[in-house]
């Protein structure tokens, strides 16, 4: 790079350089234009004096005088002109071999030398007139008055006689001239004039003869010549030197390009080194996270585990008081570390949002559990106002939203020691719709100047409160950041002492679903199957015995593995209802051997992936390898109740395939189709409101009531039906099955059913079993037109009712 800034230096001031040589040649171009124009001007006058002299022979001078002191007058700007070049440096030193110089003083001096000549010629030519006069003043003088005209006369032939007398060489010839034609009017003295005439007059004729010669002034011709080569030098010079300074320009522009790019590689290849430098240290932060993660979680299971086995198992009031306080400090330990894991990755922009519906008590019913408790133990009160129709669902990330409304209200209990924390939710009126969060405690308040930065990370309001009530400082910084990742918006209020508000608003779309006049039991209860087995597969004996002892509660049998390769063999000899896997495994991890459980033994029995790897890319690749659901350690004993209660259908399902008799020769469907509950099928579906059959006017309500049940009877009929010759793998018994559903859709207009169908029958017409997926749309829209039946029957009977 240094030799690309000298070469780019050494261009910048060789352009500088050429930039000022060429400024100083157009000066001097200037110059030497000036100067030419001076000369050419001077040199005009000299040829117009020349011209008014020359002239002088026919017209006569009409004022010798005014001439003679124009021709001094142009000797003074003859002189002028030459002290002007010769006083100052006509030249810089750059251009001093130029002739400008000797053109100035040939000049000067031809001229000055053309100017003494016509002043020569101008006084030959007063000298002239004056002999001439007194030539005539003698010979008109000596005359009589009456006679003057012929005495003029004769003077006139006697000059004419005189001059051509001085012109003729011989004395003689001139004597006898004389005596022959003059009159005793001439005299000596009027010889002597007539001789110094002739002098004069040959005199006068020779300098005019060499004024008017082209050789006289030729010189004028060479000097503006002269003054022209030179500008065309000095023009080609310029032109010269431009031609230099563009190809120096070009050749400085291809340097810099050269060394910009030059340059921008370097630096990309430095910021390059940089980014994977930054992309090394964050990996090395991730792992480190996960790694940090892993390993605290790992032996926190077990003395959450234990923990909790103490405080179910112990009879002692005070021994389960103790384990209590084990869970709850565990369990704070845990949330300061998923605070951390948290922060890292909104920070690295790896938070990802995920999107399904939920419910207001959705959210709350697990904040309720757990911070109800919380608060008792403080004596405040925790009230949740839910002011959005129990209709009304969300659609967007609800573990998120829960985390922002545990962060908040639990925020609250922890700086409330009297009164009350209350939660309300209300929609506004909005587009999209928002969805808005207010937690109100009356606690011990944030100070105004605090307020700005309790959303920063690491920072509370006082150090103080840090010591009192501990935390890292992190969970509000986090709130801020998923609520803005969620397209919302967070602000506090708060009086010190007296309380603070959170108000949270987030958009969410809404979804308006058919209110449930039963109500789900959302506690606890037994395993509907009897002797329900499970494989745990954990090399940590702490956390086996852990898990073991939660599944022993729930009436589970529990055999164990301790890596991926004996899971295997105890799979190929026996079958589970569910297999609890580890990942971080001696021998097989437990991806391994999920992967080799789905495509090696082709076994659908499902599988909860339990590790202590929080981080999503983790779960996702469980999920991708073919685990139904993952358990995060450190292991709560309802959080896999809830996961067994949640796959219940999918145990069943199992368990009932396994129970097939399939030794009588007709193979057994190992896919099987499925009766949804209503409330999970799209009620978009239904076709039965807009049947031609119900619409005419002439039909009572009892005859439409009487029409709908038995649609709704032969449907439920045919969907177990279905169902039932699908999983004995009957192909020729589908056929009336699908016939019965056929007329009964033609006599209510259901056309999409019909479409499906007509699909089905191109495979039984191939004698093929038509796919399950087929089949189950088939189902799932039976369904919900038989529920959409059960509603118009309950309208039109009420109807009835009502008159």
């Amino acid at each position: 790079m240094n030799k690309f800034k000298l070469l780019s230096l050494f261009f910048a001031s060789m352009f500088v350089g050429l930039i000022g040589y060429i400024t100083l040649a157009y000066s001097e171009y200037g110059k030497v234009i000036n100067y030419g124009e001076a000369t050419r001007e001077l040199g005009h006058k000299v040829l117009a004096k020349r011209d008014i002299i020359a002239g002088s022979m026919i017209n006569g001078i009409s004022d010798p005088y005014e001439i003679s002191a124009s021709l001094v007058q142009l000797e003074k700007d003859l002189q002028q002109l030459h002290q002007t070049y010769t006083n100052t440096e006509i030249h810089s030193f750059l251009f001093k071999e130029l002739e400008t110089q000797a053109l100035l003083d040939s000049f000067y001096f031809r001229s000055i030398e053309t100017v003494d000549h016509l002043d020569h010629i101008v006084g030959h030519t007063v000298v002239r007139q004056f002999i001439l006069q007194s030539l005539t003043d003698l010979l008109v003088g000596s005359s009589t008055s009456d006679s003057q005209s012929q005495t003029y006369g004769t003077l006139l032939s006697n000059i004419s006689v005189l001059e051509q007398s001085l012109n003729d060489d011989s004395s003689y010839i001139n004597q006898q001239a004389l005596e022959s034609t003059t009159s005793p009017l001439i005299t000596d003295e009027t010889l002597r004039l007539a001789i110094t005439f002739r002098e004069i007059e040959q005199q006068h004729r020779q300098l005019i003869s060499k004024a008017l010669s082209p050789e006289h002034i030729t010189y004028l011709d060479q000097i503006e010549h002269g003054f022209i080569d030179l500008q065309d030098y000095l023009n080609r010079l310029i032109a010269s030197i431009t031609t230099a300074l563009v190809i120096l320009l070009f050749a400085l522009c291809i340097t810099i390009a050269i060394w910009r790019y030059y340059e921008l590689k370097t630096n990309a290849v430095a910021y390059q080194i940089a980014a994977d430098n930054a992309e090394k240290a964050n990996n090395a932060k991730s792992l480190f996270l996960a790694t940090m993660s892993h390993e605290l979680r790992t032996p926190m299971n077990g003395v959450l585990g234990i923990a909790q086995i103490i405080r179910e198992d112990s009879k002692e009031q005070n021994t389960r008081k103790q384990a209590q306080v084990i869970i709850d400090s565990g369990q704070h330990l845990v949330t300061i570390l998923n605070d951390i894991l948290d922060f890292s990755k909104v920070e690295q922009g790896k938070m990802e949002l995920e999107s399904s519906p939920f419910s207001i008590p959705d959210l709350t019913v697990h904040l309720d559990k757990t911070l109800t408790s919380l608060a008792e133990d403080k004596g405040i009160k925790l009230i949740i106002k839910n002011n959005v129709p129990q209709n009304i669902q969300l659609v967007g990330d609800q573990a998120r939203t829960r985390q922002i409304l545990f962060n908040l209200a639990g925020n609250s209990v922890k700086f409330t020691e009297k009164g009350q924390v209350e939660l309300e939710f209300n929609i506004q009126d909005t587009s999209p719709a928002t969805v808005q969060m207010r937690v109100t405690d009356t606690g011990i308040g944030i100070a105004e100047d605090k307020i700005e930065g309790i959303f920063s990370a690491f920072e509370q309001a006082e150090l103080s409160t840090t010591r009192k009530f501990g935390g890292t400082g992190l969970g509000l910084s986090i709130v801020k950041q998923l609520v803005e990742l969620m397209g919302g918006s967070i602000s506090v209020s708060s009086q010190l002492n007296v309380g603070t508000q959170f108000v949270v608003s987030i958009p969410f779309e809404l979804k308006q679903v058919e209110q449930q006049t039963e109500q789900k039991v959302v506690e606890s209860h037994d395993i509907v199957l009897s002797n329900f087995t499970v494989l745990l597969v954990e090399d940590n004996k702490i956390n086996a015995m852990v898990i073991k002892k939660f599944c022993e509660s729930l009436d589970l049998k529990v055999d164990n593995a301790y890596d991926g390769l004996q899971a295997l063999d105890k799979l190929k000899k026996q079958s589970y209802d569910l297999i609890i896997m580890d990942n971080h495994m001696p021998h097989m991890s437990g991806i391994e051997a999920i992967r080799n459980i789905r495509q090696e033994l082709k076994l659908k029995t499902a599988i909860f992936a339990c590790t202590a790897d929080v981080f999503k890319e983790a779960h996702d690749e469980f999920i991708e390898c073919g685990a139904n659901f993952v358990l995060t350690k450190p292991l709560q004993k309802n959080s896999l109740q809830n996961a067994i209660e949640q796959f219940e259908q999918l145990f069943q399902d199992n368990r009932y395939i396994r129970t097939l008799d399939c030794d009588t020769g007709v193979p057994c469907n190992v896919t099987r189709l499925t009766r949804y509950p209503t409330d999970k099928l799209p009620m978009t579906e239904e076709e039965l409101s807009t049947s031609n059959l119900l619409s005419p006017e002439h039909l009572s309500h009892q005859e439409k009531i009487e029409y709908l049940q038995s649609l709704k009877a032969e449907f439920d009929v045919q969907i177990d039906a279905l169902i039932e010759v699908f999983t004995h793998s009957q192909p020729d018994e589908i056929c009336p099955i699908i016939q019965t559903i056929k007329e009964v859709s033609l006599r209510f207009d259901m056309s999409e059913i019909l479409m499906l169908i007509e699909d089905v029958e191109l495979d039984l017409n191939d004698e093929k079993m038509p796919p399950a997926e087929l089949l189950q749309q088939i189902i799932n829209r039976l369904t919900v037109n038989s529920h959409q039946a059960k509603r118009l029957i309950d309208k039109y009977q009420q109807q009835l009712k009502t008159g």
